[in-house]
């Protein structure tokens, strides 16, 4: 069953939108109903976890954001929008799909399927989606990535009044910022297991998600991967004029990106201490995961195997066990923020 939905949901995600196609039927599919909900219960946990590592670590980074805990979503991106509607609960465009505990957005009492009218007064369908910044998004994503990036504009300047709909009827909540590590979180629909990082994206695949046993488990892979954004790990590979690709495997480049492969293991086992999460969680998933995958995922030659990473991790957590917290939080060295 969990292929099946798997399947539907890459359906749902590269098909034409619906004004491409002849039109909507008139009822609703069960299968595509729980594909979406599926895939939105994935986004609610990935959006908690990635909010929960920023917060938390706030103070060891030393650039920051301003960030509500929101995760908006576009009704455009999905073939069939009638039925996305009404498996997300929204009665607009775009709406709110998951909102992250402890965070500004639940304190000031947004929910999940609220439709988002307008940021500032301004009206969503007024927001200009045709800015070259925008060019590399494809064009399903635009909308919602111009939405995005004029609330992230709005937030940094002062507090923001966002208007949504509920029920059918509207209202205007005011919402005050926390500022945070510098990062986004996103499920990208895939039948693979992998995890990746762009320099500001962290993307964990559908089937590695559905593959956690717990919430630490998939913190501790999130938390590899935003490791990497914030040691600027793209950056650094770039000017290093590492090959990424097949060569990338080889040479210089291969042990360049495995360094920071170290470093992120490394990293990320603090992170996740910081905001609660039990850094043991990665020494389980990954012995789990290479004794029953081998060779699989993040295991070519830029990469340890599982056992030296399960070996990195403990390591690390021998040093934290060694610290006395402040506040319950131990200051990663790795982190150019940190004391």
């Amino acid at each position: 069953m969990m292929i099946r939905i798997w399947f539907s949901l890459l359906a749902l995600v590269s098909a034409a939108p619906l004004s491409a196609q002849e039109g909507p039927d008139d009822g609703f599919d069960a299968e595509t109903i729980l594909a979406l909900k599926g895939l939105q219960l994935l986004d609610q946990r990935m959006n908690a976890i990635g909010y929960r590592l920023v917060d938390a670590n706030a103070p060891y980074c030393d650039q920051k954001i301003a960030r509500t805990g929101l995760l908006l979503n576009d009704v455009a991106q999905y073939a069939d929008q009638e039925t996305a509607r009404f498996a997300l609960g929204f009665n607009g465009s775009i709406g709110i799909t998951a909102v992250a505990p402890d965070s500004p957005a639940e304190s000031a009492e947004l929910s999940p399927g609220d439709t988002l009218l307008a940021i500032n007064a301004m009206p969503i369908d007024d927001i200009a989606i045709d800015d070259p910044e925008l060019s590399n998004e494809q064009p399903v994503y635009r909308r919602v990535a111009a939405i995005n990036r004029l609330l992230e504009h709005a937030l940094a300047d002062a507090n923001v009044q966002l208007t949504i709909s509920r029920g059918g009827i509207s209202r205007t909540v005011p919402i005050e910022p926390v500022l945070t590590c510098p990062g986004r979180f996103q499920i990208r629909v895939s039948a693979d297991r992998s995890a990746t990082a762009d320099g500001k994206m962290v993307s964990v695949s559908s089937r590695l998600a559905d593959y956690f046993l717990s919430d630490d488990e998939f913190a501790a892979v999130v938390a590899h991967e935003l490791a990497h954004n914030l040691l600027k790990h793209r950056d650094q590979l770039d000017s290093q004029q590492v090959n990424r690709g097949f060569f990338g495997q080889l040479g210089k480049s291969a042990q360049r990106i495995k360094d920071t492969e170290i470093e992120a293991d490394r990293l990320s086992v603090w992170l996740m201490a910081n905001a609660g999460y039990d850094p043991e969680a990665a020494v389980g998933f990954w012995t789990r995961y290479g004794k029953e995958h081998g060779k699989g995922i993040f295991s070519a030659s830029t990469h340890y195997r599982w056992k030296k990473r399960v070996q990195l991790f403990e390591e690390e957590i021998a040093k934290m066990a060694a610290m006395e917290p402040v506040d319950g939080k131990y200051a990663p060295p790795l982190l150019t923020g940190a004391d």
